[in-house]
C-alpha cells in the first residue's frame, strides 16, 4: 500500500508541473507538518489558495518563531473532508433514508384510543 501511494504522490507531482510550470514539493508521507508548498502540493492547489485559507483562518495553522507557516496534514485532510460535495445517488439515498424514517415515526403516533 505504501508503495501504491508513492506511485499516486509522484504522478501528481507530474500533473502539477504540467500545469504550473513548478515542480511541487509533495511531502513524505509520514510528515505530520506541512510548509505552504507542501500543503499546496498534497491537495492539488496553488500557494497562494493555502495563504488565502490560513490568511482567513479557515484551517488551522501554526506560525512557530512567527513567521513560517505550518499546516497539520490531519487538519488539511479534516478541512478538505469538511468541504465535501456529496453526491446525486448519496443524497437521494439520505433522503430515502429519512422518508422512510418518518414513516416509521408517524406510524407510531396514530394509537387508537379505546
Amino acid at each position: 500500500m505504501l508503495k501504491e501511494l508513492a506511485e499516486i504522490k509522484t504522478l501528481l507531482s507530474v500533473v502539477i508541473e504540467q500545469k504550473t510550470g513548478e515542480k511541487a514539493p509533495l511531502p513524505p508521507a509520514d510528515k505530520e507538518f506541512l510548509t505552504v508548498d507542501e500543503a499546496a502540493a498534497f491537495i492539488g492547489a496553488k500557494k497562494s489558495y493555502i495563504y488565502h485559507l490560513t490568511h482567513q483562518k479557515l484551517i488551522p495553522f501554526s506560525k512557530p518563531g512567527g513567521n513560517r507557516v505550518l499546516i497539520k496534514k490531519s487538519d488539511l485532510l479534516d478541512w478538505v473532508e469538511a468541504n465535501r460535495i456529496k453526491s446525486q445517488g448519496e443524497i437521494q439515498k439520505e433522503v430515502a433514508e429519512l422518508v422512510a424514517g418518518s414513516r416509521r415515526r408517524a406510524g407510531r403516533g396514530r394509537r387508537r384510543l379505546s
